[in-house]
């Protein structure tokens, strides 16, 4: 059983999904979660993603340049579901860059716009969204102190 811890929370009012990743990120845990989304009554095609990864720990190089691939194949495959959207990875180390690099790499022609960024403000200035610092850093607060993803349903 894997150990990544994956929450999120739909921003409507800001065309938003802010996720906060903690552990070692395996792909079917990541697009299992990815499909829970997808069945939250806010979720709509074409919102934008702010995806917290500064806690997340890649494991192999082989096995997760081959995850990397399979989940980009997940995302094109999957258009009518996701829809078009940017996607804004924020990282911490130099390990995470490397990886969330190699995925922003295979989506240069999928339907999504993938950047990388250390700063929020740079994130969410690139994603276009009109949402101040402080509440941005209240909702990953928020979703780090959650146990599992389904208490947030509760909230």
């Amino acid at each position: 059983m894997s150990d990544l811890r994956s929450r999120y929370k739909i921003l409507k009012e800001h065309n938003l999904i802010v996720e906060f990743h903690s552990g070692n990120l395996d792909l079917d845990s990541f697009i299992d979660f990815k499909k829970r989304i997808t069945s939250d009554p806010l979720y709509v095609p074409n919102l934008n993603y702010f995806v917290h990864l500064k806690n997340v720990t890649f494991t192999t190089i082989n096995e997760t340049e081959d995850d990397i691939f399979a989940y980009s194949k997940f995302i094109t495959n999957n258009f009518n579901v996701y829809g078009n959207r940017r996607v804004a990875l924020i990282t911490n180390t130099p390990n995470q860059v490397v990886y969330t690099t190699i995925f922003k790499t295979m989506q240069e022609n999928a339907n999504q716009s993938v950047e990388i960024f250390s700063r929020y403000e740079n994130a969410t200035k690139w994603l276009g969204i009109d949402l101040e610092l402080e509440k941005l850093i209240e909702v990953l607060l928020e979703l780090k102190k959650l146990k599992e993803y389904h208490a947030f349903k509760k909230i």
